[in-house]
Parts: structure tokens; sequence; C-alpha cells
């Protein structure tokens, strides 16, 4: 199958997926979950806890096959039983999170970027060109400024940070190479539908044009957006490669995505089962950074091989990170911390 027949091949896909879901939907699938009602059935039977837990990333992305898998392995007698809904099948990054604040929802996955929408500051994380490697990235946050600003959040919107995973380096992808700044102009990227998200695409030069990421392929191949930014892994598990000649190695961000539950659920839990989890949460992080940092070599290294995509490497990326570094911090809230993160490597 050539890339022209694979595109037209897995719009049709995408186009079915589509209509399914609307057919779920008008059925009351994929709505808002009540938690507490699945948790007191569970408990009248003797089950346990039942914790739900929504995300936007395919079943075959590290998030779900690495970390899920971990997570479900480790509380495995411990009471506590994780039931996964990936791929946006209970919403967006957003939608979700909201339900986890509403009580209607156990768990989600979210960026700091969204996370940010409910207290400014855990937004610092996803701000382009903070971290040069995931050893930095991973010390702050384990570190007391990021467990300062969970606690904070928790305190001002009662959602509670149980992890923070390694999703990936981000890059940008599109049907030409990007190498400079001046090569972002005139692109529509989408971005995910967050302010700091729009914020880095416009620093970097670019046009944002916000997204759910279900809907990038076809908006990809339809010509709706012009190129799009991503970690290596959700590249590959989304098959943008497919309807994209070039991935750009930019680099603008070393990312976590963020397990969070409510302060309510978690208080809920008894002291073994809250014991648990944190330490079913630590291993599953540990297994999703492997995971991503293996697939992320891997792949690049098969693009590089049979040039489905072509791997640009020749980027500038000291041009982006002045351009960012010197414009970010006066457009945001938290300039003074994202100065003081980055002298922190």
């Amino acid at each position: 199958m050539n890339k022209t027949t694979s595109r037209i091949y897995r719009g049709v896909q995408l186009s079915l997926a589509a209509a399914a879901a609307l057919t779920l939907a008008s059925c009351g699938v994929g709505g808002p979950v009540d938690a507490s009602k699945k948790s007191e059935a569970a408990s009248a039977a003797g089950e346990g806890r039942t914790l739900k837990l929504a995300h936007v990333y395919d079943a075959g992305h590290p998030v779900e096959k690495c970390g899920v898998t971990t997570l479900t392995e480790k509380l495995a007698g411990s009471g506590i039983t994780v039931k996964s809904f990936p791929g946006g099948q209970l919403g967006s990054e957003a939608q979700a999170l909201e339900q986890v604040a509403s009580g209607a929802l156990d768990m989600s996955i979210a960026g700091p970027s969204f996370l940010g929408v409910w207290h400014e500051p855990a937004a610092v994380l996803d701000g382009a060109y903070l971290f040069e490697s995931v050893d930095h990235f991973a010390k702050t946050l384990e570190g007391d400024t990021m467990q300062k600003i969970y606690s904070d959040l928790k305190d001002e919107s009662g959602l509670q940070v149980l992890s923070g995973w390694y999703y990936g380096t981000r890059h940008v992808t599109s049907n030409k190479p990007i190498n400079t700044p001046e090569d972002m102009k005139g692109l529509k990227i989408r971005t995910p539908d967050a302010p700091q998200y729009m914020l880095n695409t416009k620093i970097m030069g670019g046009t944002a044009t916000p997204m759910a990421l279900g809907e990038v392929y076809l908006g990809l191949q339809q010509g709706v957006i012009d190129a799009q930014e991503n970690p290596i892994p959700t590249i590959a598990t989304a098959k943008f490669n497919e309807v994209q000649d070039y991935v750009s190695l930019t680099g603008h961000l070393v990312q976590a995505v963020n397990v969070v539950t409510s302060a309510s659920i978690f208080d809920s839990l008894d002291e073994s089962q809250q014991t648990a989890l944190d330490k079913a949460m630590d291993a599953a992080a540990a297994s999703v950074r492997e995971c991503v940092e293996t697939a992320e070599k891997d792949t690049l290294a098969k693009w590089k091989q049979d040039g489905s995509i072509k791997v640009n490497e020749d980027v500038d990326r000291a041009a982006f990170m002045d351009q960012a570094r010197e414009a970010l911090p006066g457009q945001v809230s938290w300039g003074e911390l994202y100065k003081e993160i980055q002298a922190s490597k």
C-alpha cells in the first residue's frame, strides 16, 4: 500500500469510527461516569474499589500499554482495580479533567497546560524549551518546587496529582522541513486546546490551531491544518507519518502527562490502598519512561530506514530556544518560575 492509498484508507477508517462514536453517544455511551455509584456498588458486592481512568491516547501508546498496564499489575490484591478508557472515549483532556473535578470520573491523564487552567503555575512544565534533558525534567517533577505547585493545585481546585509520566519530547511534523523559526511562518499548526500550547506555537513562529487529538489525522489529510507537534510515540501510534512528509526534531517540549484524581476520591481510600496506589504510580512512571525512550529511539531508526517520513535533524534548536526564552517569561504569570527551573539543571 503506497502512502497515498494509505492516507485514503486511514481517512475512511476514521470517518467510520467517528460515525460509530456518534451512534454510541446517542445511546448514552461515553458520557460522564458517576464514580460514586460504581464505587458503592463495588463495595456492596465485596469487590473493593474500581477506579475509572480516562485518557486520549490510543491503546497502543506507552501511556496505556506500559503505564496503565503496570498500574493494573501492581495494584493486584490491593483492593483497587483500575478500569481504563483510552482513545478519548470519555471526552477530551479538558473534559475528562473537568469530570474528575466534578466527581463524575475517578482519574484522568492530563498535560500540565490543562492543569494550568485550574492553577496557573502548573502550566510551567509546558513552557517551550524549559528543559534540556529528560533527567532535568524528572528531577524537577520530583523536586520541592513542583510538589508545592501540586499542593496548591489541590487546595485551590480539589484536583490531586498522583504521578507525572514522561510523555516524550515534542517535535513538529509538516510537509516541508522546519529548520528555523522563519520556516514556521504561515503554517497552521495543530495544538491541544489549552492556552500554553497555543502560546508556545506563536512564540516559535507558527499559527496555532486548537484541535482534539482524534481529529488531527483527518485535519492533516484534508488540509485543514498544515502541521502538528507531538512526541515520536504519539506521532507513530496516531499514524501521522502517513499524512505528513517531514518530522523536524525541534525538541521544544520535554513533557509530562499527569495522572490526576480528586482529593475526595483519594481520601476515601483506606491507608493501605493509598499506599498501594502511590507505589503503583511510581512503578508505572518508571515503566512509561523506559517505554517512551525506547519507542523514541526505535521509531526514529525505523523511519530513517524505511523513509515513511523524512527525519529532519538539521534544526537550529538554538534559534528556537533563544526566541522562546526571550519572549515567554513576559507573557505568562509564572515567568520567574520558568527562569528558576531552567537555571536548576
